[in-house]
């Protein structure tokens, strides 16, 4: 690999100067690495399922213990790789392909690849050993943070850099799946965060090319298929949009599995980490008695159930798909290593195999084979999961070699991730970032106040008044509320109008002979707006009908739930721009962890805590530990050794890990009385 490295340095030196150039013919030597990287890969999980399932378990345990085997082999693997990531790899802030991106976007792709042979290694023995998780997120990693070590070693910007981590990941994509169209748009809608340029695409398509023919040279033929499933009648086509409305909630319910069961394993099992994964494992290797299938990636059971040559019953099906969805948690939140693509396949067809399957039944599919609805499960599954319909679409096009079905695929994935994002706004990558507070924007940036609502800024309860009420009373309700303006609903408490001071005035100023009521001077054109919408949509319509207020009603009703005015802009200002310094300060901390190799922890100073009214000089800090900044009310404040912590700062301490729990004492526990 080093040779590899002086001899591109030594091409990019001859090479014109301009960096397309450059950049291509990196492209071309991450290809072939990346390429050369995942067949080892592959090879490794093949040793290791030689070794600890076809020799100890089968052939070694099986004869004296019986199917207790399995419990025991992925037992002890689990300790193993526990014992590898514990010792080489420590605490991750997040798991896989989530902290790719957030290194892309936030720290220029600047990976710590001296971690991924350990990575590889620990991914290889659960893999091989038959935990519940797929090849292809160590795979993504491994691709990655070789393009990272190139654009590292080779000083190159951070524009560049992040292109070659890209282009790496879509080299790792099509290299295992034999997929290189899907490997593309991987790189452009995950990794790279749908932040499409002309260059990137072409450097990105150029190593997954490259890489795949690598692949293909070696082991040619395709992933699964080819089939030859057609669509039995364009009548059929509402049936997929249906399995998609059926698909996107078992995403959502994944995804929530996947969390879950991380935060339990967190806070419930303190094990050392090698206990913990081994415990895992015997869990998984439980189940593996009785489901067999869901062990290891699950290629086989895939391949057989959409070739037909198995037909499992349908309570099996079931029961199938949803131990394997949480069995993968149970995996990945253990400790062993593994990404999400293949168990999504997996339940994509189990539970699109038993969708058609009922369709059958119930006499209303006139498709001889279920295994049609079995493919756009998969598509299905994975966009729900990942949020990448491209990506989805073009994966399972490419793993089954089959176009016939294209459309029933596109129909079902875009109406599972239509149904998906209702229920769960983010996919399974972007809420891990959003749970440690990166907030990260597809595309271009957008204005600030397009990242604010208008539910979180609207006054709520909104001023409101009754359509019977007479001009006295609106008169007091104008001086309660202190506003110009009031929201005007009927007897059953629906919107109807909208009255304003100026029309009280003019009231008065007709001098009508019969009292006035509300209803009678209020405005019944009103512009209304729902809480979900964004603020800068408030501000271009108010700007269109030059009005100061907007009522905000519930979606689908005239139920007014808060009204937004000028007051409510300027609040909507301030918290996009205090979202803003945070996003930036979270990234400068992220940026600091790589840059330093170190962790960064973020403490809020408890009231009552040791530190509490202190001078930074004065506080029993450990060793290796530097407090980098301090938050107080919305400021950043560079700390110095007379700096006094108040309660409520947020402390941003760079430290080594062993220092946690001190701090933690430090910063968050009250004195002892």
């Amino acid at each position: 690999m080093q040779r590899i490295l002086l001899e591109l340095r030594e091409l990019a030196t001859r090479l014109p100067t301009s960096d397309n150039n450059r950049l291509l013919a990196l492209a071309v030597g991450l290809g072939l690495s990346t390429g050369a990287a995942i067949w080892l890969f592959r090879q490794a999980i093949d040793v290791v399922h030689t070794f600890f399932v076809t020799f100890l378990q089968e052939t070694v345990l099986t004869p004296r213990i019986g199917s207790m085997a399995v419990v025991i082999c992925l037992a002890l693997v689990g300790a193993i790789v526990g014992s590898i990531m514990d010792g080489y790899i420590g605490q991750e802030r997040h798991h896989g392909v989530a902290g790719i991106v957030e290194a892309v976007a936030l720290v220029g792709g600047r990976l710590r690849y001296s971690r991924i042979p350990f990575k590889a290694v620990a991914s290889a023995l659960s893999l091989g050993a038959g935990a519940s998780v797929g090849p292809e997120d160590p795979s993504v990693q491994i691709g990655a943070n070789i393009g990272s070590w190139f654009g590292q070693r080779l000083r190159l910007a951070e524009e560049q850099m992040r292109l070659l981590v890209a282009a790496g990941a879509a080299s790792a994509i099509a290299a295992a799946f034999k997929a290189p169209i899907a490997g593309v748009f991987f790189a452009l809608e995950v990794v790279l965060n749908g932040a499409f340029e002309t260059r990137s695409f072409g450097i990105v398509v150029l190593a997954a090319v490259v890489a795949s023919a690598f692949t293909q040279a070696i082991e040619p033929g395709s992933e699964m298929g080819p089939f030859h499933y057609s669509l039995g009648s364009p009548l059929e086509i509402p049936l997929f949009a249906l399995l998609g409305v059926i698909i996107g909630p078992l995403a959502v319910l994944f995804i929530r599995a996947v969390y879950w069961q991380h935060d339990w394993w967190h806070y419930h099992v303190h094990f050392p980490r090698p206990l913990r994964t081994a415990l895992a494992g015997a869990l998984v290797g439980a189940v593996g008695i009785f489901f067999p299938q869901i062990l290891g990636p699950g290629r086989e059971t895939m391949n057989a159930i959409l070739s037909g040559e198995v037909h499992f019953g349908l309570t099996f099906l079931l029961l199938l798909g949803l131990f394997k969805l949480l069995m993968t948690s149970v995996s990945m939140a253990g400790g062993f290593v593994g990404g999400v693509f293949a168990p999504t396949l997996f339940m994509g067809i189990v539970w699109g195999d038993l969708y058609g399957r009922l369709l059958q039944f119930l006499g209303l599919s006139a498709l001889s084979d279920s295994q049609a609805y079995a493919i756009a499960g998969m598509a299905a599954m994975m966009g729900g999961v990942v949020r990448s319909p491209i990506t989805a679409i073009m994966l399972v096009f490419e793993l089954t070699n089959d176009y016939r079905l294209i459309l029933p695929i596109m129909l079902a994935t875009v109406v599972s991730i239509y149904i998906a994002e209702h229920l769960e706004p983010s996919g399974i990558y972007r809420l891990g970032l959003l749970r440690q507070g990166v907030h990260l924007v597809s595309g271009r940036e957008t204005d600030l106040m397009q990242g604010v609502t208008v539910g979180e800024v609207m006054m709520s309860p909104p001023p409101i008044i009754t359509a019977t009420a007479s001009l006295l009373e609106l008169r007091d309700a104008l001086r309660k509320y202190t506003k110009n303006s009031l929201c005007v609903v009927d007897k059953d408490g629906l919107l109807c109008g909208v009255v304003t001071l100026s029309d009280l005035r003019r009231a008065y100023d007709a001098d009508v002979a019969q009292p006035l009521t509300v209803g009678d001077i209020c405005s019944r054109d009103v512009v209304t707006i729902y809480p979900e919408e964004t603020l800068w949509t408030a501000i271009r319509m108010m700007g269109q009908m030059d009005i100061g207020r907007l009522p905000v009603i519930k979606r689908g009703t005239r139920e007014v739930i808060g009204l937004i005015g000028r007051y409510g802009m300027m609040q909507a200002y301030h918290l996009a721009v205090a979202r803003k310094m945070q996003d930036q300060q979270t990234a400068e901390r992220i940026r600091l962890d790589t840059l330093t190799e170190s962790h960064v922890f973020e403490f809020h100073i408890v009231a009552g805590s040791l530190v509490a009214g202190k001078q930074i000089r004065d506080v029993p800090w450990p060793s290796e530990s530097v407090v980098a900044s301090i938050r107080r009310q919305g400021r950043l404040l560079i700390p110095h050794g007379d700096t006094q912590l108040n309660s409520g700062d947020a402390l941003v301490v760079v430290a080594a890990p062993s220092a946690e729990p001190v701090l933690k004492r430090l910063t968050q526990l009250p004195l002892p009385e």
